[in-house]
């Protein structure tokens, strides 16, 4: 009896052996390597082109993993997209401008310059925004009540200030907020685009400052030439 205990024993570590090592499963680096992937391919393909293994391939990992971290590919999208924009946040950090001593124009002008900042450093968000603009989702209505609309307020809330003490022309809120946030944002979603045409850097510094003075400029004084 002993000897056969010995032996169930010694298959039964045999057995343990030969497992897959769970906590590899778990690990926050599998995790991220998923996130990442998902980013770079919504952003390029949008939601219905890419699968969950497209998804693992780009992350030179296994579908399985995708399901046993995040369950589907809704659930990896909105993960992936919850991401990009805690990534993005503090770089844009529109909160941080609400005691700032600044008077409406002046807020205005870093706001956009910090949007414009944060767009040259991810500009797969305006991407996954287009993707799902051009849907029609259920995600585009998830993104507006989670990351958009906070960000359009901010600028509604300054261009309004604005308006109201004679600032700058009482033309309708919505076209002007769309008009800043879109050439701001887009104009680095179409980056290689632009590097084609004009061979420019547009993730150096100096391009980007150069962009930002160019869009305060244009918004607030126009392209015309003063007499």
């Amino acid at each position: 009896m002993q000897a056969g205990s010995k032996s169930a024993g010694g298959a039964s570590e045999k057995r343990g052996r030969g497992r897959p090592a769970r906590p590899a499963l778990d690990t926050q680096e599998t995790r991220d390597g998923l996130l990442e992937a998902a980013i770079r391919l919504f952003a390029r393909h949008g939601f219905e082109a890419v699968s969950t293994g497209d998804i693992a391939k780009a992350a030179g990992l296994t579908q399985s993993m995708v399901h046993y971290h995040f369950g589907s590919k809704d659930k990896i999208w909105r993960a992936a997209v919850t991401r990009l924009m805690r990534r993005r946040g503090p770089m844009f950090a529109p909160t941080r401008l609400e005691h700032a001593p600044l008077d409406p124009v002046a807020k205005l002008e870093l706001l956009i310059r910090n949007l414009a900042a944060a767009n040259a450093a991810e500009p797969d968000y305006a991407r996954i925004v287009m993707q799902e603009s051009i849907a029609d989702s259920d995600r585009l209505q998830w993104l507006i009540e989670e990351f958009i609309a906070p960000g359009f307020k901010v600028f509604d809330d300054a261009i309004r200030e604005a308006q109201e003490r004679g600032l700058i022309r009482d033309l309708p809120l919505h076209d002007l907020t769309n008009i800043v946030t879109s050439t701001v944002s887009l104009t680095f979603s179409l980056g290689p685009l632009v590097q084609k045409l004009y061979d420019v850097d547009m993730g150096s510094e100096g391009y980007l400052s150069s962009l930002s003075s160019s869009i305060v400029d244009v918004l607030f004084a126009g392209l015309k030439t003063r007499p």
